[in-house]
Order: C-alpha cells, then sequence, then structure tokens
C-alpha cells in the first residue's frame, strides 16, 4: 500500500496519475486540514475536497479547486446582495460543503463524513484527514497575522513573512487511522506541495510526525521547488520567510528528518552533492505536470523510486 502526504495543488495533480498506475485499494492519503475555514456559514476543507474531486474525476483542471463545469449562481447572488466571500464557491462545490457542515453540526467527525462523502462519490482510495481536531494555518507578516486565505488568496501574497505557526497543533490527535496506515504502508510519499503550509501542519502534529520518521527509509519526498521557483504558489515566500532557502536544497532540509529519498527535477541535478550530504539518496525526474501524460509519467516514476530497495 502506498501512503502519500497531500495538500494544495501540486500533489492532487500527481494522485491523478497514480490512480491510473494502481488499484484504488492499494492508495492512501492523508491531507492536510490545516487551511479549513468558514465561508458564509460553510465549513471549508479546501485540501480534502481538492482530492476527493480528483479521485472522482470531477475537480477542475484549470483551477484545481472546486468541481468542473460547475455554476456560481448563489455565489453571485450573494455578492450582488452585498456579502463578499473569500472564496469562490461554486453551486454543486457549495452543496458538498453544506453537507459536511450539517453532519458535522449533527455530531459526526470530519474522517467519519469524509469516508461517507468518498462512498457517495465512488472514490475507493482511501482518504484520511490529518486530524479531527481544529488546527489552524497561521501566516505572521509585518501587517499582522493572517489566515492562509487571507494572506494569498485575498492579499496574494504580497505581505512580508515574519513566521508561520499551526495553532491547535500541539493538543492534536491524528485522525483515527492515520498512525496505522502509516505504519501498514509498504511505501510513502511526501507529494509536491508547498512544505510549509500544505504538507507542514500534518508534520505538526507529533504522534504523525514520530511514526513516518520511524519510516524514514520507506519516505520519498517529492520536490515542489524547480529551478529556485516553485511550480506554483506561496511556497517561495513562505520558505524565505521562515530562513529556508528557495531551492530543492531547502525543501530537503525541511523533510531530512523523515526521509531517505528525494526526487528533484532534472534540472537541478547539480544540487545532488548537497542533498546527499543530509543522508540522502537522490533521484531526478521531469518534476512538471502540464497534462495528463506528464502527471503518469512522474506517477509512474515515483512508483520505480518508492519501490527501488524496498
Amino acid at each position: 500500500m502506498l501512503l502519500v502526504l497531500s495538500g494544495g495543488t501540486g500533489t492532487p495533480k500527481l494522485l491523478q496519475g497514480l490512480v491510473r498506475l494502481l488499484q484504488p485499494e492499494e492508495l492512501s492519503i492523508l491531507v492536510n486540514t490545516g487551511e479549513d475555514v468558514e465561508v458564509s456559514g460553510l465549513h471549508v476543507s479546501p485540501d480534502l475536497d481538492t482530492v476527493l474531486y480528483t479521485l472522482a474525476g470531477i475537480i477542475n483542471e484549470r483551477t484545481w479547486y472546486g468541481i468542473r463545469g460547475d455554476s456560481f449562481f448563489c455565489h453571485d447572488m450573494l455578492r450582488q446582495l452585498g456579502h463578499k466571500e473569500l472564496l469562490r464557491i461554486g453551486d454543486r462545490d457549495r452543496a458538498i460543503k453544506s453537507y459536511r457542515t450539517s453532519m458535522l453540526r449533527k455530531g459526526k467527525s470530519v474522517t467519519e463524513i469524509t469516508r461517507e462523502l468518498c462512498r457517495r462519490l465512488g472514490v475507493r482510495s482511501k482518504i484520511l484527514p490529518m486530524t479531527n481536531d481544529r488546527v489552524k494555518t497561521v501566516i505572521n507578516t509585518d501587517r499582522g497575522d493572517m489566515s492562509f486565505h487571507e494572506f494569498w488568496v485575498l492579499r496574494r501574497a504580497k505581505d512580508r513573512v515574519t513566521g508561520v505557526n499551526f495553532e491547535g497543533a500541539e493538543k492534536a490527535k491524528p485522525a483515527p487511522g492515520v498512525i496505522e496506515t502509516i505504519k501498514k504502508s509498504d511505501g510513502i510519499v511526501i507529494g509536491p506541495s508547498n512544505p510549509v503550509t500544505s504538507i507542514g501542519p500534518i508534520l505538526a502534529i507529533k504522534e504523525i510526525r514520530r511514526a513516518l520518521a520511524k519510516k524514514r527509509e520507506k519516505v520519498l519526498a517529492v520536490s515542489p521547488i524547480v529551478g529556485g521557483r516553485p511550480v506554483s504558489g506561496p511556497a517561495g515566500v513562505l520558505m524565505e520567510g521562515i530562513g529556508h532557502e528557495v531551492s530543492a536544497v531547502g525543501v530537503a532540509k525541511i523533510y531530512r528528518d523523515l526521509t531517505r529519498k528525494f526526487l528533484l527535477h532534472h534540472t537541478d541535478v547539480h544540487l545532488a552533492p548537497r542533498i546527499e550530504a543530509l543522508e540522502m539518496k537522490v533521484f531526478s525526474g521531469n518534476l512538471l505536470m502540464p497534462d495528463l501524460k506528464s502527471r503518469v509519467e512522474l506517477a509512474r516514476r515515483v512508483l520505480r523510486v518508492v519501490r527501488t530497495n524496498r
């Protein structure tokens, strides 16, 4: 069984390739919930929904957020009424979020709701939220503290980052099944997502980090940084803001106690000696995924590396 740590938009593209090479039951995904937020009274879990929609085959591949071909009548009417939403939520997407919110109010956990959504959308792989507890990613900036969405969606990452905190992570417990899945996995992939705010909240939960560290020989990290720049998103300004070099080396240092294998883009192979000095075996490949063919090819490369000396 393969376990993939996911958040943001980079790793779901890889997942789209992996599901074409593995049986659904062979794949589990551990997902960031640190960016969960309330919008218009709805509990929004952006990263969970992106993984859910990707595996259900309904993801909007233009934005890697929301449902393909969705309408926005509700959002547009709210705006006409003078109600501004931090996130633009489509009508079908809003129905999913409404269902989750309703179930939470009835006492169901995020894990239980995710399992039910998978069943109803025909997703047979296991999607695991990192925790059922509340963890909130807070970006410290020169303009004050902000949620991730305020920093990235509203302010477009134009403020200087001075720190990143994961409120509640110190007390949060792994969701049911998370530690067991880590222990049982034949291979584990830290996907090419933002290492600070997409993967960081998962690793901030101590029990999860300890469990992954014990499986270090089985863990592969895939770099989201190519040529000194993130493929997408604010990973660069966030890494720089908390004192990390914006490069594959900087990513490797973040994961140095968790993995023995590191996959970087083929144009960054000159950085291999510095990463090898961190006691990692370095592999290279094409990490850019503009289309389905490239996603499948990267997934094939990832599986080959994970199975190396397994």
